[in-house]
């Protein structure tokens, strides 16, 4: 089991968050994924995380996948908060390994709702909520991103 820490105190930035993605996560309900798609008509992974971001903090711009590992803006956490980023690097997922399947898949991102989910838009189901127990992705090495822009608390 990942490291979350509880649910955010109501009303503060990091509950916003949570809310905004439970909320685009309603709008967007029913909608495939869409690569490159930044709205609730159709998201991709860095097209959800931009959008609920810039919900609550109008600062956040755009950035892909990559971006968001790689410009700074972000740093890693051993310890998520709730509204945090859940990252994980491209590679072989052991799931899949263990069926025989060899494929690298790429890099992913999401956002962690409590201890128990996080919440993303995947090629296979679109937004959707994801717990961490999840045997296609729990064995997936990942990380935790905080925002440089949002208090740990």
């Amino acid at each position: 089991m990942p490291s979350v820490s509880p649910s955010p105190a109501s009303g503060s930035t990091r509950a916003k968050i949570v809310q905004a993605a439970i909320d685009a996560g309603k709008l967007a309900a029913g909608k495939p994924y869409m690569f490159g798609g930044k709205a609730p008509s159709g998201f991709d992974c860095s097209g959800f995380i931009a959008y609920v971001y810039h919900q609550v903090l109008p600062e956040f711009v755009y950035m892909d996948t990559a971006a968001i590992r790689k410009t700074g803006r972000f740093t890693e956490v051993k310890t998520a908060l709730s509204g945090d980023l859940i990252f994980f690097p491209k590679g072989k997922n052991p799931y899949e390994v263990k069926k025989g399947n060899q494929r690298e898949f790429p890099d992913h991102v999401g956002i962690t709702l409590d201890r128990d989910t996080w919440i993303g838009s995947q090629s296979s189901t679109g937004v959707a909520q994801v717990h961490f127990s999840n045997p296609w992705w729990s064995p997936r090495p990942h990380i935790f991103l905080r925002y440089n822009g949002l208090a740990p608390a």
